[in-house]
């Protein structure tokens, strides 16, 4: 009983924290949503139209290249870097030519060069930093991604201790009738399936459909496992109206001492309704009975 006790305990902490970290599993999956929705609605277009005007700006440029290669050729270029045997006024009339072919293309195109460069720096600036700003915020998603599978697979290890406590409950609550039982929760199709080992079954076969039980067996079985859910939930009042009705004697005095018991141990307050008699049942400080006298017809 004190590694029962114990083994409670650890299994309440395991449920604070199983609702802490279902707490911070929800702030996880929200901070995820905002800032995948701040990526889709404000980094992504953003990016997206800047490197749209880079490939304008590149492609303005090409298209400026070949307007001034068919001005003034590349040949031409590196006629004017061989000035050895070139007179000053040779010099001069070539200067003219470029000067005047630089007043054409300036009237033609109201945007410099310079101008053209120090935007295209702009727009080249402008990509990195967002592009920097999508590598911070893919960082943090990752991490939140790594987080919520932590988070999830200690929850699903809680899921397995939970089970286990409920099986060991359900036990401990059929043993003192000397029947033993098993539990098992399928949480992914939501099902919950009960096995039953009789002690007047010299066959020992395990019974899976309650319904082929008698009708205390059944109300006996069905106690003991909602015994076993009260262990491991908290209510401040709790009821059972009629429990015992389809018990016999025996049944009867073991499912009122079991309850009582565990009433008293428990702590909380619970009320038990019952046609039957009572007396077996003695009164104390915790335990209150009070008869309600009978219909008349």
């Amino acid at each position: 009983m004190d590694s029962v006790n114990e083994e409670t305990g650890h299994r309440a902490s395991a449920n604070d924290e199983l609702e802490l970290i279902k707490r911070k599993l929800d702030a996880a999956e929200q901070e995820k949503a905002h800032y995948e929705g701040l990526m889709t609605t404000k980094v992504l277009p953003a990016i997206k139209m800047a490197e749209a005007e880079y490939a304008d700006l590149q492609q303005l440029r090409q298209d400026n290249f070949k307007k001034a290669s068919t001005i003034c050729p590349e040949s031409d270029m590196e006629a004017l870097n061989n000035v050895a045997g070139s007179t000053p006024e040779q010099l001069s009339a070539k200067l003219n030519r470029l000067k005047q072919r630089f007043d054409q293309e300036s009237r033609r195109h109201a945007e410099s060069i310079d101008d053209l460069r120090a935007l295209h720096d702009k727009k080249e600036q402008k990509i990195l930093s967002k592009q920097q700003l999508y590598a911070t915020f893919r960082l943090n998603i990752n991490s939140c991604e790594k987080l919520l599978d932590l988070r999830w697979k200690k929850f699903q290890r809680n899921a397995g201790l939970l089970k286990r406590q409920l099986t060991w409950l359900f036990n401990e609550h059929l043993g003192k009738k000397g029947i033993s039982g098993f539990t098992n929760v399928d949480y992914q199709s939501k099902v919950l399936s009960i096995e039953l080992t009789m002690p007047q079954d010299a066959s020992h076969d395990t019974v899976r459909d309650t319904r082929g039980l008698s009708g205390g067996e059944r109300s006996f079985s069905t106690l003991c496992f909602a015994l076993a859910l009260h262990g491991m939930t908290e209510a401040p009042f709790r009821a059972m109206d009629e429990f015992d009705v389809f018990m016999d004697a025996v049944s009867r005095k073991i499912s009122l001492d079991t309850l009582v018991d565990f009433a008293v141990a428990h702590g909380s307050q619970w009320i038990f309704i019952t046609p039957h008699d009572i007396s077996m049942v003695k009164p104390g400080d915790r335990v209150k009975k009070q008869q309600l006298a009978a219909p008349r017809g």
